[in-house]
């Protein structure tokens, strides 16, 4: 097909309709009237002679052929906008632009905040969305993206990475676990009852995965869905559980849990700072890879001081300012 046949505003009106399942919902989001979009896409099934989207019972589904050709033009049509508006200069104070950010759990509650005060401080128009990570199968599908992951975690050929936290990983316990007065080794590891996190991916893999490599495994107890009831579940029954050190340090109350170093020394909890090589040289974009950046450099700080951080405590904020000083 000759790309000059192609009236390439159909791109931007088809990519709208793939993200949104809804002419109307589509003419809002590129404004125009949902007469338009209809248009678009009757036009649209003629270029590319397929239906693209059908009305089914369950709403606009759209074809294979859809599914093959969105990923190309949305990738393409992110390009284009960010070589037009956003390349070359940004300016925080007065910019309007959309940023997602994909992290996982471990973050949730701590950096999170401080980014978000951060965003609010000094570009107060721009837009956040933060999401958690989805599979890894998705991983890597949305140019502009910011990604949050751990180590273990697959980086693509096309993303650069940075390691924004380290941490040893311990064996956490409530204080009075008859296990906690002792040195925990391997051998008394595999003998505790485990809570295991199902989103926290230095539990389902990097622990599991040393202890196959020796022909062994662990007792796995119980499983929750999100670190929020760890430490409360920790506290109140004889599980442990395998966790950053510097998480622990951040969250537990002091006194309330006992931590002794993994018996499983080769392991190193990193989280990577994740993003798509094309995105590296926009200045947006850099601005808030740096943003992120100083935000853990003082998350890190705190924790290194033996200092609280509770995540559910706004008054942090005021208690440990945010790197720019500004609130």
């Amino acid at each position: 097909m000759n790309l000059r046949n192609v009236d390439l505003n159909l791109l931007v009106i088809f990519d709208a309709l793939m993200t949104e399942k809804s002419i109307s919902r589509a003419a809002d989001r590129i404004g125009v009237s949902p007469s338009a979009v209809s248009h678009a896409l009757r036009r649209l099934r003629d270029t590319f002679r397929d239906e693209l989207i059908q009305r089914t019972a369950q709403g606009m589904v759209p074809t294979q052929r859809a599914l093959d050709l969105h990923r190309r033009v949305r990738s393409a049509l992110a390009e284009i906008s960010r070589a037009v508006d956003q390349q070359l200069h940004f300016d925080p104070g007065t910019s309007e632009r959309t940023f997602t950010i994909r992290i996982n759990d471990y973050i949730t509650a701590c950096v999170v905040p401080r980014i978000c005060a951060r965003m609010r401080s000094e570009a107060p128009n721009s837009k956040l969305i933060v999401e958690f990570m989805r599979s890894a199968t998705e991983a890597h599908e949305e140019p502009g993206d910011i990604r949050l992951t751990i180590g273990a975690d697959p980086c693509g050929p096309d993303d650069y990475q940075h390691a924004v936290w380290q941490s040893g990983l311990v064996v956490a316990l409530r204080q009075d676990h008859p296990a906690a007065a002792t040195r925990i080794s391997l051998d008394t590891f595999l003998s505790l009852r485990h809570l295991r996190v199902a989103g926290a991916t230095v539990e389902t893999r990097v622990v599991d995965v040393a202890l196959a490599r020796r022909g062994m495994s662990r007792a796995i107890a119980v499983t929750v869905p999100s670190l929020s009831a760890v430490l409360p579940i920790l506290e109140h029954t004889d599980l442990c559980t395998v966790q950053p050190a510097q998480w622990i340090k951040l969250y537990s109350e002091p006194g309330r849990i006992a931590v002794a170093p993994l018996p499983l020394p080769e392991i190193v909890f990193t989280m990577n700072m994740v993003w798509h090589k094309g995105d590296d040289p926009d200045a947006g974009h850099r601005w808030l890879r740096d943003l992120i950046e100083q935000e853990f450099t003082v998350l890190n700080s705190i924790a290194n001081e033996g200092e609280k951080l509770p995540g559910d405590d706004p008054a942090f904020l005021k208690r440990v300012p945010v790197a720019s000083g500004q609130l």
